[in-house]
């Protein structure tokens, strides 16, 4: 999706900020038709709105080497009447020049945009987030959070670096008077994630590192921050597209020693207007200071066909199951996906969802 996520909020500002001359009104109607395995019997199959937007997005030039930027982007629940907004999207204000790109406001995290920059099923059924998004009683990594400062750099031969400060998260848990312990110990609750990025001849490589921090003498945790890298590569060539994507945790929940491998491959090819894709994504066991947590693990397979109408219009159709261990359950239809049907909790539980949809960027 040529104006999804990088596209609308960060390349579009750095690429080529001399198009964003007028306010421009902006948004992806984006719904699926979806029917499922391994839920709750009374919810086998329904309607959704997958990460479905509108914005407005502009500019003002201020100077020859700097121009001032906005954006303000909400959810839209394209298929429920009933309450038309969701919540905030990426909404920012900042300035942009041959130096780069700086931001304020709310937005994805570095760490976030390497994964979607990497996911064959981004905001529909087999979403890579339903594994790399595991948290493991943390927060995850995959944010899109407010008070965020970032910079992005221009793109210089190839290389592009992105940096984000975070001066105050509510991705912490609850504090030893059961509050959730938000803005309340001067910005010890705060983090940090950057990535950079090297793209050459259809070759792309990004790797990123983000750290939550919290005082953990107030919140009664084992460690005073939860980390974790990702490395992601992609190579396109005559028609081909393949992708892969490694990930770790590091003292995820705040509690030390904590971890998880999280990995996944994925191929597509496209030949005229239509698009055959597959992806595998496979999470390890979580690691503990006592060992491996029993049968933690799980993986998710996805197939899917794109068909595009025309430049703007393209309609799909997937399926994407998750295998699961006793004590795992994991779920297919999760990131970017709004309606989400409960699982059955027994661990163990395998899921599987088939899924036909359209997408219209305007």
């Amino acid at each position: 999706m040529k104006k999804n996520l990088i596209a609308l909020a960060v390349a579009a500002a750095v690429a080529a900020p001399a198009a964003m001359a007028d306010t421009t009104l902006y948004g992806l109607a984006h719904v699926s038709y979806d029917f499922y395995q391994g839920t709750e019997e009374n919810y086998n199959h329904g309607l959704s709105s997958n990460s479905s937007r509108l914005g407005v997005k502009g500019s003002e030039k201020i100077s020859d080497g700097l121009t001032a930027i906005y954006q303000f982007e909400t959810t839209v629940a394209v298929d429920d009447g009933s309450s038309l907004w969701g919540g905030a999207r990426n909404t920012f204000v900042g300035m942009t020049g041959g130096w780069g790109t700086a931001l304020f406001g709310r937005h994805d995290t570095p760490m976030k945009l390497v994964s979607r920059k990497y996911d064959l099923f981004g905001d529909q059924v087999g979403d890579s987030r339903n594994l790399t998004g595991v948290k493991d009683g943390g927060a995850g990594f995959d944010l899109r959070p407010g008070n965020v400062a970032a910079y992005v750099s221009p793109k210089m031969a190839g290389f592009q670096a992105i940096l984000a400060y975070v001066a105050d998260h509510d991705l912490a848990p609850e504090d030893t008077k059961g509050t959730i312990n938000v803005g309340k110990d001067y910005n010890k609750n705060n983090a940090y994630s950057l990535s950079a990025g090297y793209e050459i001849a259809g070759f792309t490589v990004d790797g990123a590192y983000e750290q939550h921090r919290v005082n953990k003498d107030m919140l009664g945790t084992s460690s005073s921050s939860e980390s974790m890298w990702r490395l992601g590569a992609g190579y396109k060539f005559s028609g081909f597209k393949v992708v892969g994507l490694v990930q770790q945790s590091k003292d995820v929940g705040f509690v030390s020693g904590n971890k998880r491998t999280v990995w996944g491959l994925g191929g597509g090819y496209t030949f005229g207007a239509n698009t055959v894709k597959v992806q595998y994504y496979a999470a390890q066991k979580l690691k503990t200071d006592k060992g491996d947590v029993a049968d933690s693990d799980g993986g998710m397979v996805a197939v899917g066909y794109d068909y595009k109408l025309s430049k703007q219009t393209t309609v799909y159709a997937a399926y994407a199951h998750t295998m699961n261990k006793d004590g795992s359950t994991f779920v297919p239809w999760g990131g970017g996906h709004e309606d989400q049907p409960a699982l059955k909790k027994e661990a163990g539980k395998d899921g599987g969802v088939f899924s036909v949809g359209v997408k219209h960027a305007f």
